[in-house]
Parts: C-alpha cells; structure tokens; sequence
C-alpha cells in the first residue's frame, strides 16, 4: 500500500499533464516558474 501512494504521488506531480498548466507537469511548470 506505502508503495502505490508514492508511485502515485510521484505520477501526479512528475508525469501528469495539465492543460492549465501549458500541457506541463506541475514539477515542470514550478521549475519554469523558478527559473
């Protein structure tokens, strides 16, 4: 169970895509924010 709540947290902030986000994954659009 511990390993399927981190695989999906890592899939919803590394791999899913956002169309409010500029069809980015959140980590990306934090990272483009940063930069």
């Amino acid at each position: 169970m511990h390993q399927a709540v981190e695989d999906y947290i890592y899939f919803y902030n590394y791999q899913r895509f956002q169309a409010k986000l500029k069809q980015r994954a959140p980590i990306e659009y934090r990272h483009a924010l940063a930069a």
